[in-house]
């Protein structure tokens, strides 16, 4: 499966300047919000999305290659279930030393 953000699009803009609190979906079902925006080191394109899981109650690192798109409405993430992502660890900012929060 080919995620709609890659480098270039104007995607990228959009997700550096989600703000806190943006609500985040899997298909029609709202998952959580975004708590944070993350990039590698001194760049500015976002590679990670911390999202408030609303039914796991944590904190999850989603990559932005997971992003469908964003609207108005929110994040629209590329799976469509909301189980299909109990494999995301719950984020630990130790785990990602090289990551500057954008957002």
């Amino acid at each position: 499966m080919t995620a709609a953000y890659n480098s270039g699009s104007t995607m990228a803009r959009t997700l550096e300047s989600l703000e806190p609190g943006t609500p985040v979906y899997a298909g029609a079902t709202r998952v959580g919000e975004v708590r944070g925006v993350y990039a590698e080191g001194d760049a500015r394109m976002a590679e990670l999305l911390i999202v408030h899981w609303d039914a796991r109650g944590e904190e999850v690192a989603i990559p932005t290659t997971e992003v469908l798109s964003v609207d108005g409405t929110g994040v629209q993430l590329i799976r469509q279930e909301s189980d299909q992502y109990g494999d995301f660890a719950p984020f630990d900012a130790s785990r990602f030393p090289t990551m500057k929060r954008l957002k």
